[in-house]
């Protein structure tokens, strides 16, 4: 499988400092084939510091492992500079190659045991013999023989470890003694130097010399034992740079932080990082992902393996818990990996379960898997150690800046042996938060990504203060973003746009406010109302916003099969969360001004009953003598009046749908049939979902969709049959109390504002309201029959309910009247009180008197007339001509008057109600206790609403 070739433009800094100029490094270069040591041929092995296949040299072939080459039978070695350097000449024919390998040998001497082996090799026949080829000296025989192995002081030879051959001496001694003595040097390790070598001299001899493949492997895993960190000036870190720069050699796919034969621990240089942005978002990997397809829904991370002693022990998928400390079922830990699902793993864990599980580390080097081209090739992925400090002790990696970071290749999960670098075996280091950022390329219609990211946080615990039943916490996150610019930036004009057309609207409700309230100059209550009519239709800007937001990445999101588009973070979405939090708060305001409005609201009742005559009385008695007093006059009852004062305040609270049975039915859609888990971080949509999602966490921008989407559904399906149905084949309330007005031969004058408000023709068109049962039936009967005139204040017209827009005359005169309050006299009255109680008696008479003279067109000078509203007022909810002589009676068959009720502003409670259900359901995530704390609200509703009307004015 051959490798990238790279492309695009080079400068003379990148050649000579690569480091230097990272944005000129091609991305390409980071693309591995994938290759299983398996793969390579039978004259191949694999580099487990360059993950391919390398050709073995002549005479060689591929050792047990894999990972080397050694000579083929009947070759003897030449040179040996350790891994592939070897070169082997052939032994002439009839000849063996010695045990070690270095020689050719004939068998047979001594006795006639010896034979040669299919391995081209000697070997005795008994097993308590050892093959001698040499004698004491280290001097090749003519022949093998076999024999014990006789070591002899200053040989070349000595009995190995299982004492079955003498082995020649190693080659450093060779080197540098030029014999197997070593007295005169020093002897490391087993390796023979100058007693005036260096630390690094002595590092470097082996390595650089006999390419010590295992051991550049354990070294580089100390370097991230030790976190990375370059403080120690003579640390692994700093030895295995130093090693790195004094290589003459080539670098691993042009990597200057990858030298040839030298494990890939620092992605960019640790001493000049500079900008990661070229390596975290240089290109955009070749995989594309999908909802639906099951191959294409994962992402394929691949671990490639080492031991402590630095032996590469293969790939691994990271499926089945690899990175994961906690244990779960697995279909949970393999949903890490679903791609676009935000995972989140938490618990609580043993020391014991740690040290038991990982008695030693393991180290991992983590890949990407893609496929291109028919062929499968690994990405290399980069690693922040978030622990890793600099020379300075700095945390360099913790901070937000990412041309400070530096970006490692290998991490371990538990270190029970090294413990943060520092030589003492009673710490305990391990991963307390593990988290892979996974970055969606923008404007990508494939669904491609850039190189994931995995960011570790290390904690260490000391085991002679802590027991081995002590636990510990440790998290595992998977989280997907792309770039949300763009979004915000419509999100921004959104609200820019909205806003200044709710000022638009502010400004033209107060102009309609103060012409009702007969204003001409500007005043405090103005600027008061203006800033409360804001809030209000602010309010509604800030829920028409994350409305459509949450709409939108409801329907963008959950409906792609080609991943394009993620979800914002949980941090880019608390502005959605200040957004539906400044709604609830504005809009609760606009409720605190509907409720003082209604206080200042002026109700008068006007009974159009007058006394009957004596005749009258006789007529209907059929009594032959009369007393004196009723033959002047018969007395009115209240009866009528409070009767239908009583059913306007019933009239308080009703609404056009039911809050306790739309809440009800919201939980019953969002937990019951499963509507909640379209809230889910994952792109797949389900009512039902699997369970390996239940580790998913929910967005708060897909729950308030949610929410809201079901909770304006069911309102308005609610408020629909209440006005299709309920209202036209049940009862329809608000008709019901004009139709009891007419019945009772009252009026109803509603006074909102001080010039403007509302009128309730109720005068009976057969003169009087109390009338016996019989009378009541044959009243009924005749206006069944259209035997009489229509109930409407004009002649020959039906309509009874009015807008109402009063003259300064008019208004001033009904002032002047009601300028002594009602009050509630007890049953125990002292004189004085009675004459304050008589006073309101005799203002109501006057009041109504007045009323009625003004609605029977008595006063030329507050005359008034009726007209409709033309469109341009009915759009803008305001009245154009201002009344100056007449006062102005709009034609309102939609029963305007309701909105001095609660029923009038169904769809502000609706809307309050929904938005304190979804800022509790975002602050808790608890529908249960969301639909609680909105009926309790709901439920104080009437107290609040008895407490208003007991503050209006009612006469």
């Amino acid at each position: 499988m051959a490798m990238l070739v790279l492309e695009g433009e080079v400068c003379l800094c990148a050649l000579l400092f690569p480091f230097l100029c990272p944005s000129l490094v091609d991305a390409q270069q980071y693309f591995l084939p994938l290759k299983w040591p398996r793969e390579c041929g039978p004259r191949e092995f694999f580099s487990s510091t360059e993950f391919i296949c390398r050709p073995c040299g002549a005479g060689q072939q591929r050792a047990a492992n894999g990972l080397s080459c050694i000579c083929k039978p009947g070759y003897r070695l030449f040179r040996d500079y350790g891994g592939a350097n070897i070169t082997c000449s052939a032994c002439n024919t009839g000849e063996a190659v010695t045990q070690d390998g270095w020689d050719c040998i004939q068998c047979g001497a001594m006795n006639s045991s010896t034979k040669i082996l299919s391995n081209g090799k000697c070997a005795c026949h008994n097993a308590n013999e050892i093959l001698v080829e040499r004698t004491q000296n280290g001097k090749l025989l003519n022949q093998a023989g076999c024999q014990l192995c006789d070591a002899m002081p200053m040989a070349y030879t000595w009995p190995n470890s299982e004492r079955n051959l003498c082995a020649k001496c190693g080659s450093s001694f060779i080197i540098s003694a030029k014999s197997c003595d070593c007295s005169d040097l020093t002897v490391a390790d087993g390796l023979c130097f100058s007693s005036s070598a260096s630390v690094d001299a002595r590092i470097d001899f082996p390595l650089l010399n006999f390419r010590n493949t295992t051991a550049c492997q354990a070294l580089g895993n100390m370097c991230v034992m030790a976190m990375g960190s370059l403080r120690a000036t003579s640390g692994p870190c700093q030895i295995l740079l130093h090693i790195g720069t004094s290589s003459t050699g080539s670098h691993t796919n042009n990597i200057p932080t990858w030298p040839v034969g030298l494990p890939w621990i620092y992605y960019n240089h640790p001493t000049l990082p500079g900008d990661t942005r070229p390596i975290l978002e240089a290109m955009a990997l070749p995989n594309t992902f999908s909802t639906w397809d099951t191959q294409k829904r994962r992402l394929h991370i691949v671990l490639a393996k080492y031991d402590i002693q630095g032996n590469f022990l293969g790939y691994g998928k990271a499926d089945g818990g690899k990175l994961q400390l906690c244990s779960d079922t697995a279909s949970r830990i393999d949903s890490a990996y679903i791609f676009g699902t935000t995972y989140r793993q938490m618990c609580s864990i043993s020391i014991s379960v740690l040290q038991s599980h990982f008695p030693e580390p393991t180290f991992f080097e983590p890949f990407l898997e893609f496929e291109q081209n028919g062929q499968l090739h690994l990405y290399a992925l980069p690693v922040l150690n978030l622990n890793l400090h600099d020379s300075f002790g700095t945390f360099i990696n913790q901070g937000s800046d990412r041309r400070r970071w530096v970006l490692m290749r290998r991490f371990l999960l538990v270190d029970a042996v090294g413990g943060l670098g520092v030589p003492s075996s009673h710490l305990l280091r391990f991963v307390s938060s593990l988290s892979i950022f996974v970055t969606l390329v923008p404007g990508e219609t494939l669904g491609r990504i850039f190189p994931p990211l995995l960011s570790l946080r290390y904690s260490e615990i000391d085991l002679e203060t802590a027991g081995s039943d002590s636990m510990v916490q440790v998290s595992f996150s998977v989280d997907y973003s792309m770039k949300q610019g763009e979004n915000q930036r419509q999100t921004d004009i959104a609200l820019a746009v909205l806003g200044s057309l709710a000022v638009l609207h502010a400004l033209q409700k107060t102009v309609s406010w103060r012409r009702r309230q007969g204003l001409h100059l500007l005043d405090l209550p103005s600027v008061v109302n203006f800033l409360i009519f804001f809030a209000g239709l602010l309010a509604n800007v800030f829920f028409l916003v994350a409305f459509g937001t949450g709409l939108y990445w409801l329907i963008f999101y959950k409906n792609q099969q080609q991943v394009t588009v993620l979800l914002p973070s949980e941090q880019e979405e608390m502005s959605f969360v200040i957004y539906v939090s400044c709604a609830l708060g504005l809009k609760f305001l606009q409720i605190l001004h509907l409720l003082i409005f209604q206080t200042s609201v002026d109700i008068f009742f006007l009974d159009w009953e007058r006394p009957r005559d004596a005749a009258e009385i006789l007529a209907e008695t059929s009594q032959t003598s009369m007393s004196e007093g009723a033959r002047a006059k018969s007395t009115i009852s209240i009866w009528r009046t409070y009767f239908v004062a009583n059913e306007w305040i019933e009239l308080q609270t009703i609404r056009k749908l039911s809050p306790a049975l739309h809440i009800l039915l919201t939980i019953f859609f969002l937990q019951v049939i499963g509507f909640e888990n379209l809230a889910l971080r994952e792109p797949t949509p389900s009512l039902l979902p699997p369970l390996d999602t239940d580790a998913a966490c929910w967005s708060r921008i897909l729950r308030f969709g949610v929410c809201t989407s079901v909770w304006i559904v069911l309102g308005f399906l609610q408020i629909g049959l209440h006005s299709l149905c309920y209202e036209r084949f049940i009862e329809d309330k608000i008709r019901q109390f004009v139709d009891l007005c007419s019945m009772s031969n009252v009026s109803v004058l509603i006074f909102s504002h001080c010039n403007f408000g509302y009128y309730i023709h109720g005068r009976s068109v057969h003169g009087r309201g109390d009338a016996s049962i019989d009378e009541m039936y044959t009243n009924l009967k005749k206006e069944e029959e259209n035997r009489c005139s229509c109930r409407g204040l004009l002649p020959n017209a039906d309509v009874q309910t009015f807008e109402v827009a009063t003259s300064i005359n008019m208004r001033r005169r009904f002032e002047a009247i009601n300028q002594t309050p009602a009050v509630v006299v007890p049953a125990r009255l002292n004189g004085q009180a009675l004459g304050v109680v008589e006073q309101n008696i005799q203002s109501y008479h006057i009041m109504n008197r007045f009323l009625s003279a003004f609605i029977d067109h008595a006063y030329k000078d507050m005359d008034y007339i009726v007209r409709d509203k033309t469109t341009l007022e009915k759009v803008l909810d305001m009245e154009i001509q201002e009344p100056l002589d007449k006062s102005l009676f709009y034609n309102d068959p939609r029963h305007s008057f309701s909105r001095v009720l609660c029923y009038g502003h169904s769809s502000t409670l609706l809307l309050f109600e929904m938005l304190l259900f979804c800022v509790v359901d975002l602050a808790s995530q608890d529908l249960v206790l969301a639909a609680v704390i909105t009926y309790f609200m709901q439920a104080v509703q009437p107290c609040v609403e008895n407490i208003v009307l007991a503050g209006s004015s009612v006469c």
